[in-house]
Parts: structure tokens; sequence; C-alpha cells
């Protein structure tokens, strides 16, 4: 059986089956695929290939140890800077293993002790941390990423120790540039909650939250966090961003058909690109700030973006119309903005 040289990542949630087993198993199921993720969209982002779920994490492959590198330096990131789940959801971090090894390929699935090594490993890295192996390093050479040598670490069924390096945080992914922030915000929600028992609210609200998760699937969408009656979901593609919108439209649409004495679902959305700064509270900066702006402009049951978002749609600007929004607080400007229009008059079909 032929065999490649590769660089296998391991990256695990820290403290995910706790989370998980506290709730029913459908919310459970949701915490985890909700949790993950960000490992997944990173791996894949940066080119490596998932080859396997290990229920809270991942083990993918990379042909190039720097991309593998990079990506694990990004994901430690992400779980520093956002440590609730969309759902609310705590979540302790990520441990995360580069080894860099011949294996060989079969059936999509990897065989040899290039894999065992990172698996093995990964249940000794400390939270938030990655840890990369000898080889790997050795691979890498020198390069603009900075090592300290955590020891030779005794592996179960080897003979020999393995010499083990920690990557240390090179803070490349606190930034994000030239995102698309939607956020998105219920009507009536003052009304509702004041009326309805609080567990009802709760239930009237996850499922908004799932019409979210329904509207983003399959886009380069990222739920970055609920807050109360708001969404805020980050993009990487303008057209994915207004898909998503309209994807959200239809959805609260149909749901609304059927909601018997359930309140319905009506919200505004507002689009805004910037960058946008990864903390420990969520998504903050600027872009967040201006988008915020646009949403309060925003006139009910409408979706509007600004005007740099509007310069990068490819196929959804057929979809869009000019309107002048007085944004700000108290020195208000008027701004070219756009609007989608209502779905009966769109082009497309979600």
């Amino acid at each position: 059986m032929p065999t490649r040289t590769l660089s296998i990542m391991v990256a695990d949630l820290v403290g995910s089956t706790a989370q998980a087993t506290s709730v029913d198993a459908i919310r459970g199921a949701k915490f985890l695929a909700d949790a993950t993720s960000p490992i997944q969209k990173t791996i894949e982002g940066q080119g490596g290939r998932v080859i396997k779920f290990t229920g809270d994490g991942f083990i993918a492959v990379f042909e190039n140890a720097r991309d593998a590198l990079v990506c694990a330096d990004a994901i430690r990131d992400h779980y520093i800077r956002q440590q609730y789940a969309p759902g609310g959801f705590i979540i302790d971090g990520v441990r995360v293993v580069v080894h860099t090894g011949d294996v060989a390929v079969e059936n999509e699935d990897l065989i040899g002790d290039a894999v065992i090594v990172p698996s093995r490993l990964e249940k000794s890295v400390p939270t938030n941390q990655v840890w990369i192996t000898a080889a790997t390093k050795e691979v890498v050479g020198i390069s603009d990423f900075v090592f300290q040598h955590v020891g030779d670490v005794q592996l179960r069924g080897r003979p020999l120790p393995i010499s083990v390096y920690s990557l240390e945080n090179t803070d490349l992914s606190y930034i994000e540039h030239g995102s698309m922030l939607l956020v998105t915000d219920l009507h009536y929600y003052r009304t509702v909650s004041e009326r309805l028992a609080p567990i009802v609210l709760n239930q009237w609200l996850s499922e908004w939250a799932n019409l979210h998760r329904e509207a983003v699937r399959g886009l380069k969408g990222h739920i970055r966090q609920f807050v109360s009656d708001m969404a805020l979901i980050t993009f990487t593609n303008a057209d994915d961003a207004v898909q998503a919108a309209i994807n959200l439209q239809h959805l609260a649409t149909q749901t609304n058909k059927d909601r018997g004495d359930m309140p319905k679902y009506h919200f505004k959305a507002a689009i805004a690109t910037g960058d946008i700064i990864l903390s420990s509270n969520g998504i903050v900066g600027k872009l967040v700030n201006d988008t915020f702006d646009l949403l309060s402009a925003t006139p009910r049951d409408t979706v509007c973006m600004d005007n740099a978002t509007f310069k990068q749609l490819q196929s959804h600007q057929v979809n869009a119309e000019g309107i002048e929004l007085a944004i700000g607080h108290e020195d208000k400007v008027s701004a070219l903005c756009y609007r989608l229009k209502p779905l009966t008059e769109q082009n497309t079909q979600v």
C-alpha cells in the first residue's frame, strides 16, 4: 500500500462532553454542531481536509506543514476570543496537535503510526495550546513561527518518548479583514417577552435561532452569537450574506403560516462590510458599531446593506435597490444604502 508524507492535525474541544450531556440529546447535538463548526471551517479555509469527526473535534490532513500550523493557530485564537457557542453554552477551549509523518490513505481514511501519535498526544495538551512534534518542527524549519520546547512525552505503546514543542500564539486571527456582518433583530420582542411564560419564550427564541442555522446552512457564514432576540453572523462573501437574509425571510414566512397561537416572526436586518475584532466577549469594533447604526435606521420588515457590501455583490445586485437613510444618533448623516426588494420581486430562487 503506497504511503504519503502528510501533516496530521487533531483538534478537540475541552469540556464539551459535560455541556452536551447537561441537556437533552437534540440540544446537545446542536451545541456540538455549533461549537465545532469553526474548527471545520478553518481547516477547509486553510486548505486542509477533514478525515474524521471525533464527536467534539476533527482529525484533518494537510499537504503543507506550514498551512497546518497557520490553521492550528487560528483555531486556538478563535476559542480564546469566543468562549460561547451561539446557543449560549460556555466553551472551555480547545486542544490542538500537529504531527508530520508517513501514512497510507485508504477509502478516505488514514492508516499508520503518524495518525496514532497526535491522537494520543492530544490528551496531554493544556487547554488553548497547540503542540507540535519535532517531526513537524523539522519540516517547517526556519519560519515566522515561535516554538517553545515542552519536553519529551512518553506515549502509550511506544518504546521511545516523543519530543514536543508548543506553538506560541502569533495573534494572526484576532482581526478578520473584509468581513460582511449580518445582524438581525426581531420586532415586538418586548411585547412578546411580557406575554409569554419564560419556558415558552425560550422555546420561541430557540426556534428563531434554528431558523438562522438553517438560513446559513451551505453558505460561508459563521453564526458568532445570539444576543436576546438578535443574531450576529459573519460572512466572507457578500452574496452569501444577502442569500442568508433571503433564506431567513423565506423561512420566517413559511414558519409564520403554521404558528397558531404562537407569536409570528417579523424582523429587520442590516449588512455592512469591514474588519471585525475577535474578543473574549464576542465580536467588537467599528464594523459592529456601523452595522448596528445601519440596523437602527433600517425600516421594519426590511433588509438593508451598506454601499461597500452592495459593490461586492455579483449575483444579488438585481435584488437590491438604492435608499437614503439617516444613520447615526445625535448627528445623523444621510447615506446611500441598499435594501432588498420584497421576496415577490426578487429574480432568484432559494
